[in-house]
């Protein structure tokens, strides 16, 4: 018979390492102690480890660290034979040079289902210095429908990491308690082109870095990330209120989120960030569909950092804090989303975040869908913005359904003047409604009907000295859905 994780977590309280050893061997698992391990925080208990988690491995039983500190000077690995880790103890790393401390599981194609590994506690005696990414204090590989429980880790480059391999890392909760002075507490991962690493369950997780530790060297909380041409599409991780604080110190950056990764749905709910950079997520790869809700910062403005290479579709920043008004915003979350009919994205294309490019020229299309370009087309980067080509604009594609008057403000590069309101109304179909009067009314200009764009223009251009840059827009009741943009 199995022990039950409140009798190991409730007796080894109460009894000695010895009463606790012969409890445990009798309910099938492997001890340190069974092979001459001390616990005393001065032997080099490696071998005895390994010989632990070797035997549980081989005979398919439990491996247990009893309380004490547990010292190696290299890393020890538990397979994928084994039921899983209970800890009370701490595994210390004596050494100096980069290591993996503890690996749990098998690498390469093997699952490694149903295991439960609860109360790690794995530490550096020497605070790394960051400068190797081989520096982990845990690895897990290939977890499916298991349980993870990391109490404490702490000084390593990174200080966990769950990898698909040669397979998934997937369908599996992570319980995540103190993750200090890492340079990346979590580093979420892939290593090949067949592995994945999707659906997975955080709760709570303090990452915190203390004043003085590589205070020159950016540092970040959760890392999304993968092997050159291994898996990217990384998805569907949630968290649930995660504490950061991770001493942004000039020059450095602290992020609770990085993310290198071309998934979906990563979502951070009730973060807390504290003595952070102004920025929740930084976004290197193709990222969309990503929410982090922050519920309190020190700080009144927190976005999302994009790299050139960044993809902004669908993501979002939820400030809770400083910011009373949102608790009661009507979220876009229960609009229905068009951005799949408003703008046309692929691996190759940049396009506007919230924004549809529209031609104001002759067309023959007559859908929402036809009428939204791709996000290219037309349009070229400068260092000052972007510049576009002649009968070329942006629009938001809106919903009017229950929502009739919009507002919107407009200034070309360096303030010049330039440009003219433009609006199309659709039907509850998305078929372009073509010069019906009373469709679209503003506040400071007459709008006149484009025969050749199926649209509807201002009759002056926006200038400070009209003082038309700031314009409402009233659309009439049969308009279901807008383009509305310059």
């Amino acid at each position: 018979m199995a022990a039950r994780i409140d009798d190991l977590l409730v007796l080894n309280q109460h009894i000695s390492k010895t009463e606790l050893g012969k409890y445990l061997r009798d309910r099938e698992a492997v001890l340190p102690a069974d092979f001459g391990g001390l616990g005393d925080g001065v032997a080099d208990d490696r071998a005895a480890i390994q010989a632990a988690f070797d035997r549980a491995a081989a005979d398919g039983k439990m491996a247990v660290i009893p309380p004490g500190t547990w010292n190696v000077s290299a890393g020890v690995v538990l397979g994928g034979g084994a039921r899983g880790l209970i800890m009370r103890g701490v595994i210390r790393y004596t050494g100096t040079a980069p290591a993996t401390v503890l690996t749990l599981g098998d690498g390469g194609t093997t699952r490694n289902g149903e295991k439960l590994y609860a109360h790690l506690q794995v530490v550096r005696q020497t605070q790394s210095d960051w400068s190797s990414e081989a520096d982990i204090g845990i690895l897990a590989r290939n977890l499916d429908a298991s349980v993870l429980d990391v109490r404490l880790v702490q000084g390593s480059t990174i200080g966990l990491r769950t990898l698909g391999d040669g397979r998934g890392f997937e369908d599996s909760t992570l319980y995540l308690h103190r993750f200090l002075n890492n340079r990346i507490g979590l580093d979420i991962r892939c290593a090949t082109a067949t592995a994945w690493n999707t659906s997975v369950r955080y709760y709570g997780g303090h990452f915190a870095v203390a004043t003085g530790i590589n205070p020159a060297l950016d540092r970040f909380g959760i890392r999304l990330s993968a092997e050159p041409g291994a898996y990217t599409n990384h998805n569907r991780h949630v968290f649930d209120a995660p504490n950061f604080e991770l001493r942004q110190l000039d020059p450095n950056v602290a992020i609770p989120f990085l993310n290198e990764t071309n998934g979906s749905a990563i979502i951070g709910r009730a973060l807390r960030m504290e003595a952070c950079s102004p920025i929740v997520a930084r976004h290197t790869g193709a990222a969309r569909d990503c929410e982090y809700e922050v519920a309190w910062a020190n700080t009144y403005q927190v976005g999302i950092d994009y790299t050139a290479t960044a993809t902004r579709c669908g993501n979002a920043v939820l400030n809770r804090h400083r910011a009373p008004a949102s608790r009661h915003l009507r979220l876009l979350g229960a609009v229905p989303n068009l951005r799949a009919a408003a703008f046309r994205h692929s691996a190759t294309e940049v396009g506007v975040e919230g924004l549809a490019a529209v031609a104001t020229s002759t067309t023959s299309a007559s859908t929402l869908a036809g009428l939204s370009f791709n996000g290219l087309d037309g349009i070229a980067a400068t260092s000052r913005g972007l510049l576009l080509d002649a009968q070329k604009g942006f629009a938001f594609v809106v919903d009017t359904r229950a929502a009739k008057e919009f507002a919107l403000a407009h200034w070309l590069v360096g303030g010049v003047d330039g440009g003219r309101l433009f609006v199309r109304c659709f039907d509850a179909g998305m078929a372009v409604r073509e010069n019906i009067a009373g469709d679209v009314l503003a506040s400071l200009t007459t709008m006149q009907w484009n025969i050749p764009s199926k649209a509807w223009t201002g009759g002056a251009v926006m200038a400070d000295a009209s003082l038309n840059r700031r314009m409402t827009v009233r659309l009439a009741e049969a308009v279901a859905y807008a383009q509305i943009g310059i």
